[in-house]
């Protein structure tokens, strides 16, 4: 198993900073009067100096869950609170910025690395996975353009994620009076 580094990937870095500087997006985020509350990994404070804009404002980690049934939609790199969107049904994107990084496997342990690979090569399915910003940008405008509304796709998703819910919760009950 493989250690964390000191620090995250430089693609990760890179395209953070690519993604809040985005004139597109901020020009979206300014036309609807929407503000796009982000929350730093501890290791990328650093480079908030690097990331500016009028409708992006900064939040501290212990203020995630506060702001989580306030917003209207969810951009991650896969993280337990994916699950706080589902549970709500709002729409959620798993946006993975270093997913091209040649050295991704050595930079994380290899869990995670495992997730990012799944996520990737569909061995683990999750809708609204996107691994360059482009594609990442779009979807946000599409829900800012589209009042936060939830797509089929997603919806279709929430669906089966819900009946697989329901179905191990029955199964495990069962399997439990059984003992």
């Amino acid at each position: 198993m493989k250690n964390i580094t000191s620090d995250v990937s430089p693609y990760y870095i890179r395209n953070i900073i690519k993604l809040i500087n985005n004139n597109e997006l901020n020009m979206a985020l300014k036309k609807k009067n929407i503000t796009f509350y982000f929350s730093l990994h501890h290791m990328l404070s650093k480079y908030k100096e690097g990331m500016k804009s009028n409708k992006i404002y900064f939040i501290e980690q212990n203020e995630i869950s506060d702001c989580l049934t306030k917003t209207n939609l969810l951009i991650s790199d896969f993280s337990s609170v994916i699950f706080d969107m589902i549970y709500q049904k709002k729409p959620y994107i798993i946006y993975i910025p270093d997913s091209e990084d040649q050295d991704i496997k050595n930079l994380y342990i290899q869990g995670y690395y495992d997730i990012i690979n799944g996520l990737k090569n569909g061995s683990i399915y999750f809708e609204n996975k996107f691994f360059n910003i482009k594609e990442t940008i779009n979807k946000i405008i599409y829900y800012i353009n589209n009042n936060f509304l939830i797509d089929s796709n997603l919806s279709k998703f929430y669906e089966s994620f819900e009946l697989n819910c329901k179905n191990n919760t029955k199964n495990f009950i069962n399997y439990l009076k059984s003992i």
